[in-house]
């Protein structure tokens, strides 16, 4: 232990340890993990924007009028991992029924003609709408995917999660 230099200690990792902490951290957040924590470093105002794009079109009225749905998009990035890659992110708003969030994701992947599809790290997409998501309180739910001339196209729905001080045991008739 040696002191920090706010004057509390502090624990430095070395040998076995720091490499046991660092498998530890890798494995609970795996690529996706790391991956979305760089393009929220990276977009991270961008990445704010579109959210409070996307939650102004939940709130207002959308019903009214007819219309069945809204949408914004980011504008087109590099992809973080796979070279002459292309991310496009779209964030649509849809009149809730009951028990479902509005918020639904479409990840587009383009890439140049000359790349191989077999090249391309695809789950890079999962870390987009991770990133869109922003913070703990929306969970991130695969809807599908379509193959395109030039890339793929993926979508997610936006669920919200409950906190776990609202989750409330349901007791069952029998056990009192």
């Amino acid at each position: 232990m040696t002191p920090a230099k706010s004057g509390t200690r502090r624990r430095i990792l070395r040998g076995p340890r720091l490499r046991a902490f660092a498998c530890a951290r890798q494995e609970a957040d795996g690529v996706i993990g790391t991956l979305t924590r760089r393009i929220q470093a990276t977009c991270g105002d961008e990445l704010s924007l579109l959210r409070r794009q996307m939650y102004s079109l939940a709130w207002q009225d959308i019903r009214e009028g007819g219309v069945e749905g809204a949408a914004t998009a980011m504008a087109r990035k590099p992809s973080c991992v796979n070279h002459w890659v292309s991310v496009d992110v779209v964030c649509f708003a849809q009149p809730a029924s009951i028990g479902e969030m509005p918020f639904m994701i479409s990840v587009a992947m383009h890439g140049h003609p000359d790349r191989r599809s077999g090249e391309v790290y695809w789950e890079e997409a999962d870390a987009w709408a991770q990133a869109v998501a922003g913070h703990e309180w929306f969970r991130v739910e695969p809807r599908g995917g379509l193959e395109t001339l030039n890339g793929r196209v993926f979508h997610y729905a936006l669920t919200e999660k409950a906190p776990a001080a609202q989750i409330i045991p349901v007791q069952m008739a029998d056990n009192p």
